[in-house]
């Protein structure tokens, strides 16, 4: 399966470029007005790469604190890898507004 690649002329709803641990990178975007999310993948676990649609639907997942240890519940979009079933969590970023002048 090709994806449609978003071009200068596409509104998006949304859109988001990371990279999962050392090996992964995921590049996700979503259409305005399509439910469906488009997914370009290397996966973090076997290193293969593949592309996919899924129902961009956020689930909440215990995400581990690599500093601290600790684990805390966080909205993050989860998908599993086409070729090892290897489970790869983006979780949302939360913007931080610009603060007051006092």
């Amino acid at each position: 399966m090709t994806l449609r690649k978003p071009g200068p002329d596409d509104k998006l709803a949304y859109f988001t470029r990371r990279t999962l641990g050392d090996k992964g990178k995921v590049m996700v975007w979503r259409f305005q007005g399509e439910e469906l999310a488009n997914i370009e993948y290397t996966c973090p676990h076997c290193e293969k790469t593949g592309e996919k649609q899924a129902v961009f639907e956020r689930q909440k997942v215990a995400i581990k604190n690599e500093n601290t240890g600790k684990s805390k519940k966080k909205e993050a979009f989860v998908m599993d890898c086409e070729h090892c079933n290897g489970k790869m969590v983006l979780e949302q970023w939360v913007k931080k507004g610009r603060k007051k002048a006092a």
